[in-house]
């Protein structure tokens, strides 16, 4: 019996392949990093891809204004019917001839009675006109369409940084919820245990009923501090799944860096000067108030264009008999009620609003960039602080508990140690929360997003 080893093997492969996609698949959309949390964002979120949408029309709207460089060429036709047709009657002067002449009788002259037009007429004509010379406004129209288009881009820029702190924020966010999570179910348990143990020593008569109450209410409070933070877990999933466009995720594999601070405050606000987006964005809009003037000095010259037309068909025109014609026109606006004057004082003035508002700009980002340094120092100091209260609160929580079996301490004092050592661990993981959030805000401010997704 011969057997295909070909056709054994290859629904066999094709499964072993299936299964592997699907294992990835599931494995990628049960775990999320922060990174890949970012690129969802920028792919999925609506709100991005609408901005995205803002930028294209203006790309489209600056090949658009190319256009005035170029001939503009039309076609026009039209059909008439008059009320009768247009002609001239000499009669008249032919009576008048005709006695000059001693013609007794005019109408040997004949009919002077002339149709130059009759009343059913018709024409067609292909027009170019070519702008040659505007003041200078067709090029500083296409500039001016250049900065929108970069303007829109940069808009779409500081939207995607601010999702991208916000993104940062709640994934940190829940983060903290999950540790905080873990260490509520620590201390629930240890609480329990407690509790359980304290029964049975009052139960031998060693410890007194007071103690046991005292376990009791430690563990209620324990549970609803639970409870508390699986909420806090549910919100930050939800906040997440919101910015990267509903996607779906299990757990979170991205971890809290350290708190290490090595730039000094003066490089962070020198690098802030140069590259933060929302300062290059008031840089071109200033740009583009000083083509707004140029455009409003363009109307004090004249405008020149090359213009001509050819006829394409006609009906009924016996005095139109040329083709074609060409020529030049120019047309010069000597006086308008000085409309342009104030025009271009009004330009100027917005040159110099956004002048002044890139001044303040420049001062409230120095402030701002201050403030997040001293968070980053302050965040740094609290970490550098409670590691090293936690290794005094694991030692005195284990000689209160080593305390309370022996019967020299009380529940009370166990219960206390316990929850003194949780609350340093949860201030810990705070101050590493707001360390890296406010790091993964300077730098996206910075325009380092990239730099800080992979640092991280």
């Amino acid at each position: 019996m011969f057997i295909n080893l070909k056709q054994v093997l290859k629904p066999t492969v094709a499964k072993i392949a299936f299964l592997l996609v699907f294992l990835t698949t599931y494995v990628s959309a049960q775990e999320l990093s922060l990174k890949d949390a970012y690129h969802l964002m920028i792919s999925e979120n609506g709100d991005l891809n609408a901005s995205k949408q803002e930028v294209k029309v203006m790309e489209e709207e600056q090949k658009a204004i190319k256009g005035l460089r170029y001939p503009s060429l039309s076609l026009s036709g039209v059909y008439l019917n008059l009320d009768e047709d247009i002609g001239v009657d000499l009669n008249g002067q032919r009576d008048a001839a005709s006695g000059l002449l001693g013609i007794t009788d005019p109408n040997i002259l004949g009919d002077w009675n002339f149709t130059l037009q009759e009343k059913n007429l018709g024409f067609a004509t292909a027009d170019i006109e070519w702008p040659i010379f505007v003041g200078g406004k067709i090029n500083a129209a296409n500039k001016a369409a250049e900065i929108k288009y970069e303007l829109s881009e940069s808009h779409h820029k500081i939207k995607e940084n601010a999702l991208t702190i916000k993104l940062i924020n709640y994934y940190f966010k829940l983060k903290l919820a999950k540790e905080a999570e873990g260490l509520r179910k620590k201390v629930f348990e240890t609480i329990q245990l407690h509790s359980n143990h304290a029964n049975k020593l009052f139960e031998n008569g060693i410890i007194p009923e007071v103690e046991t109450l005292n376990a009791k209410v430690a563990l209620a409070n324990a549970k609803r501090e639970l409870l508390a933070a699986k909420k806090d877990i549910s919100l930050a999933t939800t906040a997440i799944k919101n910015l990267i466009g509903g996607k779906t995720f299990s757990s979170t594999s991205t971890n809290f860096i350290n708190p290490i601070l090595q730039t000094s405050l003066s490089e962070f606000q020198n690098e802030m000067i140069k590259e933060n987006d929302q300062l290059k964005f008031l840089k071109k809009n200033e740009e583009l108030a000083k083509q707004g003037v140029k455009i409003e000095n363009s109307e004090y010259y004249p405008k020149v264009a090359l213009k001509g037309t050819y006829i394409l068909w006609k009906d009924n025109l016996p005095l139109v008999e040329t083709k074609w014609f060409v020529g030049v026109g120019a047309t010069w606006d000597v006086f308008n009620g000085f409309e342009r004057g104030h025009k271009i004082k009004a330009a100027k003035h917005k040159v110099l609003q956004v002048q002044q508002l890139e001044k303040q700009a420049e001062l409230n980002l120095l402030t701002y960039t201050e403030k997040l340094y001293n968070e980053l120092e302050k965040q740094r100091e609290q970490y550098n602080s409670l590691a090293t209260d936690e290794v005094l609160a694991k030692k005195l929580k284990f000689m209160r508990t080593r305390a309370f079996e022996e019967g020299t301490g009380t529940s009370l004092e166990v219960v206390d140690a316990t929850v003194k050592l949780t609350k340093i661990k949860l201030f810990k993981i705070k101050a590493l929360y707001y360390y890296n959030t406010t790091y993964g805000e300077l730098m996206v401010s910075l325009n380092k997003t990239e730099f800080f997704l992979n640092k991280i």
